[in-house]
């Protein structure tokens, strides 16, 4: 039952309900569905329930039953949305996204007929086996290395799920025309940054004739964006020999010539004399909770600044962050002050976030947690 007085968040239609808007918990605690009644018993919503975490009921209906059909049609709607994004060109994508496709604790992304699978909510592991019958691949593996994971009291270890085969090393997709060798098992997030699909594609076409430097450079993708575009010249850095291996055979498996460092970036860039036309900073998130945030606006400073003394004047800098915890108005604010310490004369020309296939619900804006800038450096 909600507390007299917290309305508002419902009202809102803001799917996360926490623990501390709970008057009155009754029923089993191991149940996948809750519903969430007011004082009089009226029905405000239903949704996937918790009993460990501090979000209690991640809502997925306002004031109207939940049934598990509601949720396959859900996954089906999803899946559907992405037949523009899926192509001749492009066969991964993510297919369920969270709040944005009115999914709270799910995250499905597809790489061909392999679909890789979040689960951070105890309510979602429940339905595991309706989640597998609605996407429909040949192949599932449920990633579960999530910190969030270890608060609901569920399993990390990652493993295949439903009807599907083992997990093989050495899957490769397509993306925009390019072949991508994945490591999903082993490798950072569910195997590949689909979130990065549309900023790739602006990098290949500022490439041409252009020396370019890829910092934090994981599969390499931005790398081989950038031989696609016609580079002069690419630079792979990344402090994982793992990810180096990983980003050498995909610059070789499309045949474009690269370097790569295996480097920690944030001593490779003060230490290094060389200069780049367009230079890519793609750090991992700095900020895991709130409590971070301070000590990752000066990380992202500190790599931001010396990214943009490499940058030869009239080049490009493309920057992120990941962290969900940092605001686009901060991160702006820490870009300022990078520049402003960097003694660079610095507009931003685009702001830059994550592809269509990676939607942010209206009512859950803490689902948009990439955001970057396509800065020029004069």
């Amino acid at each position: 039952m909600l507390k007299q007085s917290r309305e508002r968040a419902v009202e809102n239609r803001h799917p996360w309900i926490f623990a501390g808007a709970i008057a009155s918990e009754s029923g089993p605690d191991d149940a996948a569905f809750a519903d969430l009644v007011d004082g009089r018993g009226n029905l405000l919503a239903s949704g996937f329930h918790s009993q460990r975490s501090q979000i209690r009921l991640r809502a997925l209906v306002f004031g109207e039953e939940l049934t598990p059909d509601l949720i396959r049609e859900r996954i089906a709607a999803s899946i559907a949305r992405r037949r523009a994004v899926l192509d001749e060109g492009t066969n991964a994508a993510r297919v369920v996204n969270a709040e944005g496709d009115e999914l709270s604790g799910l995250v499905v992304d597809r790489y061909d007929e392999l679909a890789v699978i979040e689960i951070s909510n105890f309510g979602v592991e429940q339905i595991r086996e309706l989640i597998v019958e609605a996407i429909g691949v040949r192949d599932v593996f449920f990633k579960n290395d999530l910190p969030a994971r270890k608060i609901e009291g569920l399993s990390l270890e990652s493993g295949g799920g439903g009807a599907a085969a083992p997990l093989s090393n050495g899957r490769t997709i397509r993306e925009s025309g390019l072949r991508f060798e994945i490591d999903s098992a082993e490798g950072q997030k569910t195997g590949f940054f689909l979130d990065q699909r549309e900023n790739r594609r602006l990098a290949r076409t500022l490439s041409r004739d252009r020396r370019v430097l890829n910092l934090f450079s994981y599969s390499g993708a931005f790398g081989v964006y950038a031989g696609a575009g016609g580079a002069t010249s690419v630079l792979n850095v990344d402090v994982s020999d793992r990810a180096i291996a990983l980003a050498r055979r995909n610059h070789e498996i499309n045949g474009f010539d690269a370097d790569f460092v295996v480097a920690d970036a944030f001593d490779w860039v003060r230490k290094t004399r060389e200069r780049f036309d367009l230079v890519v900073c793609d750090p991992p998130a700095f900020a895991k909770s709130r409590a971070d945030i301070d000590r990752a606006a000066r990380g992202y400073k500190d790599i931001n600044l010396h990214a943009l003394r490499l940058v030869e004047s009239g080049g490009h800098l493309m920057t992120f962050s990941c962290s969900g915890h940092m605001s686009l108005d901060l991160f702006q604010k820490v870009i300022f002050s990078a520049a402003h310490d960097a003694g660079r004369s610095v507009a931003f020309v685009r702001r830059l976030t994550a592809g269509p296939d990676h939607p942010v619900s209206i009512y859950c804006p803490e689902g948009e947690y990439l955001k970057g800038f396509l800065l020029e450096v004069r």
